[in-house]
């Protein structure tokens, strides 16, 4: 190369070295803004704007609370919200103790079942589970997560409450006999929190080095007590903070509890006690408020605030314990003391052959004990993981029975007021709702993932990846409070005005809000895995960084990328809570996209509950499509995942 031509600078996140492994650990260098073109520049402008725009959506969600709260905020005192159970808002009373009792015991019932179940089935895929069942168990756990709330909701309804509970209460001579209550609801949030118990709890076991095993086997402990006092305790920063982010999503679960808890609005403590949660109340109520409620609106989304600061609190906990974790420090050796001689200054051994004798008997009942222990423990841990994987078989057998034989030609075709009935209405709405949700949230989602990826010494990219990893776990409910606020009954109005009313923008932009870190992660993370080597050399045939982007590094991790967008649909196509504040229902196809937009979950809920059997079978026929619509969702990704394995495998 001649000195009058200068070899061009690659751009952020790509180093001079050839190798992906030193170039992953070498920190990126600045691109001079000479390097760029007008169309690098634009580019590298639309990327910087998706993350100023995901930065702004997080603020404007707090924002917007905050300032809709406010009337409530103000005089918290004074209304007694927070100490008071008396909750009549005709009279002046909000007292919102009740729904906080609601959600604390509910979320206390599901981790007491989850934590040692996931836990234990976790200890049992990690350290017992040939890899064949630890595969097909973890695609099971993949499922059950991916059933929409408002099927665990309907199935806990009818199966877990009336023909579990219901019973066993008339047996003990309660007089509750629906089944409904706070228990029920604390045993459908079990279910639906043990699969990120387990899956996070087993991550974090794998984690453990290798020779801290092998060296307890080595001094002679069984299997059991590697586990207890090698495994679980290295692994504990790690378990307590997957405890921490399932509590959070306990606590701001909406529909399953708001279709089984009762509704009951006073308070009882006894086994067979109904309630109320925060969430289930504002689903249930905020959309009813008029302009006039300018207290009981303050008061809803304080509570709806309240649940955002849980949220975000469990999420930074988790964050902290993890990066504590990750430190030097905090994992020390772990050793496994040997058993103290006992008995050797007694003075009732006289001689060292009584002395070695009595060791010998002690070792032998030892060793004894602890195969005892070490065989009804791993009996323990394989019944945990069988029972993680039984409400799977549970919920889709019953759903599979009663919403089979009900899906017809006419479910697809006619409308809830033909006959026969149909939801081909909703079915149309939730398609419509999905597919404007994409169209928002996937553009953005992408470019604010380059800008992760791509520009990683930007100084937006800390507070981006921060925002995207905190708006995925906020409240569904809460998203949809939010849209509520700005474009339902926008907040700007003045008492006694119009509001725009229920619309398919209000519900996609809610569930797109809700697309975009699923899209956001998987989009980045697809990103970085392209070696650094296809970079430099699209940067060595003259490429701008444009154009590198877009042809070479987006084809190169285009099928992640398309695995991350099916679960980002697949995560809000069984969404109720958002869309119930926001979409509204109608019995007829939407004429337009600012008219009231039906949706399949939300007929779900609503047909639930009806005492009319046609709209019940009608319910089922919907649970059964939106489950199979989902779980096929969640086998193609996972199939996509398979083959983009094996090319790796090919590839390397």
């Amino acid at each position: 190369m001649s000195t009058a031509q200068a070899e061009p600078s690659p751009p952020d996140g790509v180093c001079h070295v050839h190798v992906p492994t030193a170039c992953a650990m070498m920190k990126p260098s600045r691109v001079p803004r000479s390097s760029f073109t007008m169309g690098d520049r634009l580019f590298r402008w639309l990327s910087q704007s998706a993350g100023v725009f995901v930065l702004a959506v997080a603020a404007a969600l707090i924002a917007v609370l905050a300032y809709q709260a406010w009337p409530a905020l103000s005089r918290l005192g004074e209304l007694r919200v927070l100490t008071s159970a008396d909750w009549h808002p005709k009279e002046n009373s909000y007292g919102a103790l009740l729904f906080v009792y609601g959600t604390v015991a509910t979320s206390v019932i599901a981790m007491l079942i989850a934590v040692p179940l996931g836990v234990g089935a976790a200890a049992c895929l990690s350290e017992i589970a040939h890899p064949r069942v630890r595969r097909t168990t973890s695609f099971l756990l993949e499922l059950l997560a991916a059933i929409p709330s408002v099927i665990y909701g309907f199935w806990a309804l009818e199966f877990l409450a009336r023909r579990g509970l219901a019973p066993a209460f008339a047996w003990l001579g309660y007089s509750n006999q629906s089944g409904e209550g706070l228990l029920a609801a604390g045993l459908v949030l079990a279910i639906m929190v043990l699969p990120y118990i387990t899956a996070l709890s087993f991550d974090v076991m794998q984690a453990v080095p290798r020779s801290q095993r092998e060296g307890s086997l080595a001094l002679g402990a069984t299997r059991w007590q590697t586990i207890g006092k090698v495994v679980l305790p290295y692994a504990r920063p790690g378990i307590i903070a997957a405890c921490v982010l399932a509590l959070g999503r306990a606590a701001g679960e909406t529909m399953a509890v708001t279709m089984v808890i009762g509704n009951a609005q006073y308070l009882d403590f006894s086994l067979d006690a109904t309630g109320d949660t925060i969430p289930s109340l504002i689903a249930k109520q905020l959309h009813e408020t008029g302009p006039a409620d300018v207290t009981k609106r303050g008061v809803l989304i304080a509570l709806g605030l309240l649940l955002l600061l849980i949220a975000l609190i469990m999420n930074i906990t988790a964050r902290v314990v993890v990066r504590w974790m990750a430190k030097p420090h905090a994992h020390r050796g772990i050793t496994i003391a040997e058993p103290a001689p006992v008995g050797f200054n007694d003075s009732r051994l006289t001689t060292p052959a009584v002395h070695r004798h009595e060791q010998t008997l002690r070792a032998k009942r030892a060793a004894k004990r602890a195969a005892v222990a070490n065989r009804i423990m791993t009996a323990v841990l394989w019944l945990c993981q069988t029972l993680t994987v039984i409400p799977l078989f549970l919920i889709l057998g019953y759903i599979t029975f009663q919403g089979a034989g009900q899906v017809t030609f006419a479910f697809f075709t006619n409308l809830p007021n033909d006959q026969p009935p149909g939801l081909y209405h909703a079915l149309v709405g939730s398609v419509t709702l999905v597919g404007l949700a994409s169209v928002f949230a996937i553009p953005v989602g992408l470019l604010a993932a380059v800008l992760l990826s791509e520009y990683r010494n930007h100084p937006l990219v800390p507070p981006v990846r921060f925002v995207a990893e905190m708006l995925g776990n906020v409240p569904s409910i809460v998203i949809g409070v939010f849209a509520y606020a700005i474009l339902v009954y926008p907040f700007w109005l003045k008492p006694g005005d119009r509001g725009f009313g229920y619309s398919a923008w209000a519900g996609a932009f809610a569930l797109g809000v809700m697309m975009l870190p699923v899209v956001i992660r998987s989009a980045e993370e697809a990103m970085r895995l392209v070696p650094n080597s296809l970079r430099e050399a699209s940067y060595a045939l003259g490429a701008t960084q444009r154009q590198t982007v877009l042809k070479v590094v987006l084809p190169a991790a285009f099928p992640a990328i398309i695995t991350g967008v099916l679960l980002a649909v697949g995560r809000i196509a069984g969404e109720t809570a958002p869309l119930i504040l926001t979409a509204g229902g109608s019995q007829f196809v939407a004429r337009s996209l600012s008219d009231r937009t039906p949706s399949l979950p939300y007929y779900v809920y609503d047909f639930a509950t009806q005492p009319n059997d046609q709209l019940k079978n009608l319910a089922w026929a919907g649970a059964f499509v939106l489950v199979l619509l989902v779980l096929c969702l969640n086998v193609s990704v996972r199939l996509l995942s398979g083959k983009r394995v094996v090319a790796a495998a090919r590839a390397d």
